[in-house]
Parts: C-alpha cells; structure tokens; sequence
C-alpha cells in the first residue's frame, strides 16, 4: 500500500489529545431533582433496566477516534497495488467528415465517445489511456494520462472535423506506443470498413442504413443574360426520388425547381437555367432530410474583379501595351511619355518601357527593356547584348505552381528578339519564364519593396513577340500575377487551402469560417494560405488602398465522406503482440468515505443518547 498524500497522516495526532481529553474532562453532571429519595429510586431503576448506559462513553470515545483515522486516511489517500492487473489503452477517434452523419439522436462521433467511455469506465485502477484524435491533422489529445475522470472531460470537449482525414499519419503514431510497449490495447473508432487490420481492435460506429444525399460536381455557365446550372445528385442507401432547388442570389424562393429519380449509388444529372442580367451567386440545394445534411448544399460565389485598379504606362511608344490592356482589362490606363514622369502616385500597376525611373513605386511594377539599375528591383543589369542573328527564346521547363500559371496556355514557340539586356545578380526570388542561354529574359517575383515585379528584358518593337500568338496570352498571366482578385478561387473542399494573394494595396486580412471563427492572415508575403476545416462559407474582409472591402468563398463537403460504404484498404500495427499486463491501483477512498459517514452518524446518536438522556 502507498499514500498519494502522506502528510495527511499528520491528523492522527488528533488520537492521543481524543484520548486526553476524555480521561480529563468531568464525568459529573449537576443536576437539580426534588427529592434524594426519587433519585436513588431511578437510579436503581435504570441500572437494573440499562446495564450497558455505562459503556456510552467508550462507545463515543472509539466513534471519534475511528473518524479522526478515516479523515487521516481519506487524506493521505491509500492505494493498493494490485499485480498484473491494469493495461495501457490507446484510442484512436475517427472524426472524419462522416462521423457527422446521424443515425437517429446522436451523431456517429457522439457514439464513438460514448463508446471510448464505456472502455474507460471499464478499466482497471492505474491503467494509463492515450487518445489520437483524427480531426484535421491526427494530434494527440492526451497521453498516458491515469486519471478515468480527466480523460473523459477532455474528450468531452473534442468536435468533429468537416474534412477528410489521414488515417497514416494516426496509424504513425499509434505504432510508435506499440513499439514501447507490445502490450498496448489500440482501439479504432470509426465508421470506415477497415479490410484488413492487425494489433488492433476495430469499434465501428455506423449503421450504415440510412439515407443519404449529396450534390456533386456542379457547374455552371453564364451567357447572354442566361445562367446554367448542372450537378450530379447521388443517393448512396436506396433509390430515391430527390427534389432540388436553385436559388439565386440569396432568394428565399427558389429560381428554378426540378425532380430526379436517384439509383442507388449511381449518379443522376439535374440542369437549371435562369434568366438574369447579371448575379453575385447561387445555391443548390437538395430538399429531402437525410442523415447528413453538410452535402446536400452547394454555392457558387461569382467574383467579379473584385481588385480594381488603375495602370500607369510610362513610354514614348505605349501602342502594343495600350492596345493589349484594352483586350485584356478594363481598368482606367493613363499613359505619359518618360521625360513627364513625377514619380506619380496612386496606381496599381506601373509599366515602365525602355525607361528606368530614379526609384520604385509602392505598387505593382513591369520593368520593359530596362538598362539601367534601380534600388530595391532585385537584380541587377549589366548591359545590352546585341546578336549577330535573331534568336528564340527559350520557354521555361520548370514544374513549380508559380511557373505552370504564369506560363498557363502559352506554347513559346518562334519568338525572336534581335537583342536584349543581360540581368545578374538577383538577391530576391523570381521565377523565370523565358532566357536566352543561361540569362534570364522574362521573369517575375517580389522586388525588395515586397511588390510583384515584371521584368522584360527586351525591345518588343525589335522583336516578333508582340505580333506572336502567346502575346496577349502571356501579358493575361502577367497582369492577373501583378494585379490579383484577393482570392484567386471561390470554390474549395474541405481540408484545402485557401489562397490569398497579397499586392501593395492589399492589407488587414482576416477570414470569418462559417461557425464564427476568426482567422487573421500574415500579410508579409506575396502569397497567404489558410486551411479550411469547416463545411460553408469563409467571408474575406480585406483594405484595398484604404477601402474596406469583402469577398466570399465555400468550402464544400469532400465527396468520399459522403459514401457510407467507403472504407480503409488496412490499419495495422506491425510487430508481435505480447500480452503483459501493468499493475493496477485500487483507491478506497470511496470506502473510506461511506466508514467515515457511518462513524459521524453513530458518535451523533450517542451524543444525543447521552445529551437527552433518551433511553
């Protein structure tokens, strides 16, 4: 036996000073009777009748001596220890966009709790528990934690996630704790068909039996003062008749309504069209009430340049950028020629052709057949290279996100430049997209102001590029590059990242997820990302050039959590089982409390017996 609390043994002291006292204390009672002669009368009565009124004291005396010693001990907190009783228990909790679904009161995370309490109730004293939660990311909730009580307030406390899950990232972890010790019990709660498993013990929480819908694959197309809709509506339990609604622009009444006959797990396509002149979104929206509702919505938010700007050409032959921006753009330009060039302020995007201005503006920037270097543009020039023959410029090959969308539709075939300015020593990152030998010739990143920066290293007057079929093409990329919607997507699934794309104008960022929570975005870098963990719309407020603005995006319902009979190819910890089990504790306390009751109530009774004289 051990005490969890030794110094409450201290309260025996209180014993030996019981003991004094009731050696010590007067046993005379004075009392007033009229007359000596009943006294003794009652006095022989009552020792003939209650021969063991003599023992009240003793009998209150042991009474609080054995509750003094219960307080000590409940104190001090005994514990036994019980061999090879108690085993190390690690849970790990599905919580998967599908746990959400209902199967009659209760969702199937509540189950899978309420399971995982029935295992801990069901534990030994001084058995240990672990839980893996399986939210977003796998993360560890608590680890070898004893205490049954705090293990089921905290996970009490845990939410299920919208999103897919990794399960290899839980089994990871999992297999770390079997490999300290072969004879942890893991469990895993989930609603998945597991194919194969090992060391390891599948809960499975989901019925599997009822009725469930989603809305998949939609796509719409807005033309001539007409908006198609279209979905693919899946009813994965039985054949069902489904009734869908579209509704446009947050109406309350739908804009168009239609029936489809759903086959079991097969998918069957709806169409809406409506007319209007222009509209800010629609929602469809499956009407019939099924066990997860997270997927029988969808909406579509349309932006609609939401990052206006204004373009500043500074050139003495502005003609092919004029003409290129009126196709691609309808933002105001304004164009001077060099020598009137003031450093003006207030533009989103700056063209600098065959000019080099004193200093960078605090704005988007394209660098046109600049020879000259300038402060904080991240490079360096060293000259004009002439060529004895025209040239090709060479696309670039490079597989990175920034480099596939800069250079989206483009073929780069059979341009040619007569000359072009050699550009070294970069000291901030720019993504190449067409050089000529080891020289970069068109690229683009952040200059050292922290803005995007274009920079062309040629005359386009003496070369065929503007003339090319990747000229109008390539200047759309470059434009939306320097001068982006703040979200370059309105539709995400669950579990992605949304992308932020952060220009000169653009500051004080934050996100409100659908349940209300605030996300603020680190505005440092070009480009910001934040996760989307929740099911619904993510609103986007946002500083453009001091205006407050906002924007919106949905996060819809991953499709895999829709289908019940999805499941896993195999959760297996590998290594032999050993089957060892720890000692165990068992805690009196409980006992000790009811002895201690029990001892109170009875020196009471005696206190009284002997106060009031009730014999």
């Amino acid at each position: 036996m051990t005490f969890l609390n030794p110094i409450g043994l201290l309260a025996l002291i209180a014993v030996p000073l019981i003991v004094l006292i009731y050696i010590l204390r007067n046993k005379f009672n004075e009392q007033t009777i009229p007359s000596t002669y009943l006294w003794e009368l009652s006095e022989k009565f009552f020792k003939r009748r209650n021969p063991l009124s003599g023992l009240t004291g003793i009998i209150s005396l042991i009474l609080q001596i054995l509750t003094v010693t219960m307080i000590a001990l409940a104190i001090a907190r005994p514990v036994f220890v019980i061999p090879e009783s108690a085993g190390e228990y690690c849970f790990v909790l599905d919580g998967s966009g599908s746990m959400n679904m209902k199967d009659g009161s209760e969702t199937r995370y509540e189950r899978a709790k309420d399971e995982i309490e029935d295992v801990i109730n069901g534990a030994k004293g001084g058995s240990t528990f672990t839980l893996i939660n399986l939210a977003s990311e796998a993360s560890v909730t608590y680890e070898r934690i004893t205490d049954k009580k705090v293990a089921k307030d905290m996970l009490d406390d845990l939410q299920c996630s919208d999103g897919t899950v990794a399960y290899s990232d839980a089994l990871s972890v999992a297999q770390k704790y079997y490999d300290d010790n072969r004879s942890f019990l893991v469990y895993l709660f989930t609603d998945k068909n597991v194919n194969s498993h090992e060391n390891i013990e599948i809960v499975n929480v989901g019925l599997q039996n009822e009725d469930n819908f989603a809305i998949n694959n939609v796509a719409s197309v807005f033309m001539g003062g007409e908006l198609s809709v279209s979905a693919d509506i899946v009813s994965y339990s039985s054949d069902k008749e489904i009734e869908v609604e579209l509704y446009v622009d947050g109406g309350k009444t739908a804009a168009a309504r239609e029936s489809v006959s759903a086959s079991a797990g097969a998918p069957a396509r709806v169409e809406f069209t409506h007319k209007t002149d222009a509209y800010e979104s629609f929602r469809v929206v499956i009407k019939n009430r099924d066990a997860l509702m997270a997927d029988n919505e969808f909406i579509s938010y349309n932006h609609k340049n939401e990052t206006s700007y204004s373009v500043l050409i500074v050139s003495d032959t502005p003609f092919f950028f004029e003409a290129a921006l009126d196709v691609l753009t309808d933002a105001k330009v304004d164009v001077i020629s060099p020598d009137k060039y003031k450093n003006d302020e207030g533009y989103g995007l700056y063209i600098f052709e065959s000019f080099t201005p004193e200093t960078l503006p605090d704005s988007a920037v394209w660098l046109v057949n600049s020879s000259k270097n300038v402060d904080d543009s991240g490079f360096g020039a060293r000259g004009v290279v002439e060529l004895d023959a025209p040239c090709e410029i060479i696309m670039s090959a490079s597989t990175s996100t920034s480099a596939q969308e800069l250079l989206h539709g483009i073929s780069g075939k059979d341009i040619m430049i007569s000359e072009y300015v050699k550009y070294s020593g970069m000291y901030t990152k720019f993504t190449t997209l067409f050089s000529v030998g080891l020289n970069p010739l068109i690229f683009a990143g952040t200059n050292g102001l922290g803005n995007r920066e274009v920079v062309i290293g040629f005359d386009i007057h003496k070369s065929d590029f503007a003339l090319s079929t990747d000229y109008v093409a390539l200047l759309g990329n470059l434009l939306k590059y320097s001068c982006p919607d703040i979200t370059p997507s309105a539709a995400y699934v669950c579990g992605e990242d949304a992308r932020i794309n952060i220009t000169a104008q653009v500051n004080n960022v934050k996100a409100t997820a659908p349940d209300g929570e605030e996300i603020y975005i680190d505005t440092s870098a070009d480009v910001a990302a934040f996760t989307l963990d929740k099911v619904g719309t993510y609103t986007v407020e946002y500083t453009l050039s001091g205006e407050k603005k906002i924007t919106k995006i949905y996060s819809s319902a991953p499709s895999e959590e829709s289908a019940p009979e999805s499941g896993l190819e195999s959760f297996a910890l590998t290594g032999d089982r050993e089957y060892e089990m720890t000692d165990g504790e068992f805690d009196p306390i409980v006992i000790i409390l009811i002895i201690l009751a029990l001892a109170v109530c009875a020196d009471w009774m005696v206190y009284c017996y002997e106060k009031y004289q009730l014999r």
